[in-house]
């Protein structure tokens, strides 16, 4: 009779906080053990390099010759079949359906009302029973004990039991730090243990190790005007490719850009981040692209999802204040050490607003408060957020494009933008009388633009943007708008738009 093996979740092995003491005790692996685990894996990682046979691998044949038939002689052995691969992330990336299938035929019980966390620790625990090499990739978070964990940008960094542990010891060896992307081989957990655990690292931020050693620390590198546009029109002439169009007429923005979407309630800037998102993703597929949504609508993260190619990184309302901290300081670590290796990265924050509002609800209260009841430290943190954005002499940038909130009646939202309001090297502002009118995109030309944009425009292209804006001035905002997109449809292109205007 075939016997089935039970399912274990998580939780019944000590839940997923991340938080207990470390040690052994802790349910942690004992990090003298790891080290030596380590050095094997390490062994055997060298010798099937070298073509060899990896010693002690389930299934392999050892050196004793077996006699056959009694007569003495020596049966030659075929070397066993070299283990399976199994890459954690492509079981993320299945549906909880296609994961349940997976379980069943593994002959797990219990897994009719299974999370998806547990069914993936479940069948990584099969894989390891099997003797199969298990291979991962998250981003590294250390805890306050000198420890920390591996998480998973699908779960938005939200600790797990699938989490994978990093003893204090692997941390100091390569210098590690939070936000480090890395991608290595891990064992499952033994008896008296919790998590799984690092056993090779093979990359870090998408580099090898010894690279990661020699960077230089984010906060020691040259900050910059932005000096190279991303362009955001893709010339096919779509409703959405307008809106791209005058994004880089009247507030063009480039690598290093620091910049507000300044909007009422209603007034398309959500749609707006999804196309410069869209484009982003489109004209420059080489930088990595990091959606954060933080205090949003689930449904409205399920579309964002759906619609950008790039990480989308959520805490939806119904999640605490802590939460939204916690993410957003995951996402610029993250952005951090991928600018240390000279990558260009761009975060797109919806909103700065309700971020500042977490950071206040979480801060020690200093006894000084603001109008709005906004405390007077509270706002430190999501400014240092915002300033990191910057074009780094040395190589790479770090973009932020973060939408803050106006007219919602809350005196603390005001507060906040007006904080933030001169920290920014471009604003865009939207208007709600241009939405309610149904004219997208609801942009209000006048107030809008880019600090130093000569720096990124052709001279030809910025004289005739200075001509367009003294020709735009005069007019009402929704006027004005409505004719630069009604000249806009006529062209595919914004050469052709210019183009257009000298000869008129």
């Amino acid at each position: 009779m075939k016997h089935r093996r039970r399912f274990h979740s998580g939780k019944n092995r000590g839940g997923n906080a991340n938080q207990g003491g470390g040690g052994p005790q802790g349910g942690f692996p004992d990090d003298l053990a790891l080290e030596e685990e380590m050095a094997e894996a390490e062994a055997e990682a060298a010798a099937l390099a070298e073509g060899g046979a990896p010693q002690g691998l389930p299934g392999m044949p050892d050196d004793a010759t077996a006699e056959d038939g009694g007569e003495g002689q020596v049966r030659p052995q075929l070397p066993a079949a070299p283990p399976r691969i199994i890459r954690v992330q492509d079981l993320k990336r299945k549906t909880a359906a296609e994961l349940m299938a997976l379980a069943e035929a593994e002959g797990l019980e219990n897994i009719a009302r299974a999370k998806k966390h547990d069914l993936v620790v479940s069948l990584l625990r099969a894989a390891a029973r099997r003797g199969d090499h298990i291979y991962t990739e998250g981003v590294l978070e250390i805890m306050p004990d000198g420890y920390g964990f591996l998480r998973g940008a699908d779960s938005s960094y939200l600790a797990g039991p699938d989490d994978v542990y990093i003893s204090p010891s692997q941390i100091r060896r390569f210098a590690l730090r939070t936000g480090d992307t890395i991608a290595g081989r891990v064992r499952s957990p033994k008896d008296n243990e919790r998590y799984f655990a690092l056993l090779k690292v093979d990359t870090i931020n998408y580099e090898p190790p010894e690279v990661s050693k020699r960077k230089v620390s984010f906060e020691n590198l040259t900050p910059l005007f932005a000096d190279q546009q991303l362009k955001m029109e893709r010339g096919n002439g779509t409703t959405e490719d307008i809106t791209a169009r005058i994004i880089d007429i009247i507030a063009p923005f480039g690598k290093g850009q620091r910049g507000l979407i300044v909007s009422p309630p209603k007034a398309g800037k959500t749609i707006m981040l999804q196309n410069i998102a869209q484009s982003i993703a489109a004209n420059y597929p080489d930088i990595y692209l990091i959606v954060l949504l933080i205090d949003e609508r689930p449904e409205e993260v399920t579309d964002m999802q759906r619609t950008v190619r790039g990480e989308v990184v959520a805490s939806t309302f119904d999640e605490p204040a802590a939460r939204h901290v916690q993410v957003a300081e995951m996402v610029i670590e993250k952005a951090k050490r991928l600018v240390e290796h000279k990558r260009d990265v761009v975060i797109l924050l919806d909103s700065i607003t309700r971020l500042a509002r977490a950071y206040n609800t979480v801060a020690p209260s200093s006894g000084k408060v603001l109008t709005g009841g906004v405390d007077a430290n509270a706002l430190q943190k999501p400014k240092r957020f915002f300033g990191a954005a910057r074009n780094i002499e040395e190589g790479g940038s770090l973009t932020i494009i973060a939408t803050a909130l106006i007219d919602t009646g809350s005196k603390m939202d005001e507060v906040i933008y007006e904080e933030f309001k001169g920290t920014g090297n471009m604003e865009l502002h939207l208007e709600r009388r241009i939405a309610e009118k149904r004219v997208f995109p609801a942009i209000n030309i006048n107030r809008s633009g880019t600090r130093k944009e000569e720096l990124m425009l052709d001279p030809n292209d910025l004289n005739k943007v200075w001509i367009l804006r003294k020709l735009l001035h005069d007019m009402d905002e929704i006027a004005a708008i409505e004719l630069l997109i009604d000249r806009m449809k006529q062209t595919k292109t914004n050469a052709a738009f210019f183009e257009s205007m000298k000869r008129n």
